[in-house]
């Protein structure tokens, strides 16, 4: 669904209920060409192309695809989205390596992207898309290399696992770091002139003041976490 101009929203059916198959949130930046953030899994991806075509984007208008980390819920059909339509995928360094690291752990039992895929290299600063420019902010916790994404033009900031809608995410899996998350959560919070948030699973925080109350929820939830000793 379209939030405002030039940006589409598409909820996982799941939410924040991770019991089940898990597939993220993803999320579309319209400019001269379209910009998919996190394109989830590889079985969900028929499905979100006739939601695209549905609101009037053409698939075949992809031209890059950004992963906010490699867990397989997020990337999975991102080598489908190149080998169809041409689209660059792009990870932050210290993301693609720890993709090698972790397949083996992550992709059991989903696609795993192997050495014939390509991914380009995104890293922290200000990234040109064409008719696109947003600011790539580096936000490692939830795993080495993750990145969130702000787009001032649009007061849009894309978080991916960092956090969600009333909770930090895992920080209890391969590679996360409980005391990098709580940096990149304040890194974020300190980030000027946010009034929507797009998380990687869970429903979108559309107004100033739900952004703000999110910070607080999140902030004393790290607190009570770290006087139980976990961050």
């Amino acid at each position: 669904m379209q939030l405002t101009a030039g940006v589409y929203f598409y909820a996982s059916p799941g939410g924040l209920d991770f019991s089940g198959e898990i597939c993220s949130n993803t999320i579309i930046l319209r400019g001269q060409k379209l910009v998919v953030i996190d394109p989830g899994r590889l079985d969900r991806l028929p499905g979100l192309l006739e939601k695209m075509v549905d609101d009037g984007l053409n698939p075949d208008d992809i031209d890059s695809v950004i992963l906010t980390h490699s867990h397989p819920d997020h990337l999975e059909a991102a080598p489908e989205l190149a080998a169809r339509f041409g689209a660059r995928l792009c990870l932050s360094s210290l993301e693609r390596k720890f993709l090698q690291e972790s397949s083996e752990i992550f992709y059991a039992k989903y696609q795993y992207p192997g050495p014939e895929v390509k991914f380009e290299v995104c890293e922290p600063g200000v990234a040109s898309f064409p008719g696109l420019s947003f600011n790539i902010i580096s936000t490692p916790g939830h795993t080495p290399g993750g990145l969130s994404i702000f787009w001032p033009e649009k007061k849009l900031l894309v978080t991916g696992d960092l956090f969600f809608p009333g909770t930090i995410g895992a920080i209890n899996l391969f590679g996360g770091n409980p005391g990098e998350l709580y940096k990149s959560v304040a890194r974020l919070r300190d980030v000027g002139g946010v009034e929507m948030v797009l998380c990687g699973h869970g429903p979108a925080l559309v107004d100033r003041d739900m952004v703000i109350q999110n910070y607080r929820a999140l902030l004393a939830e790290i607190a009570t976490k770290k006087a139980a000793g976990v961050l």
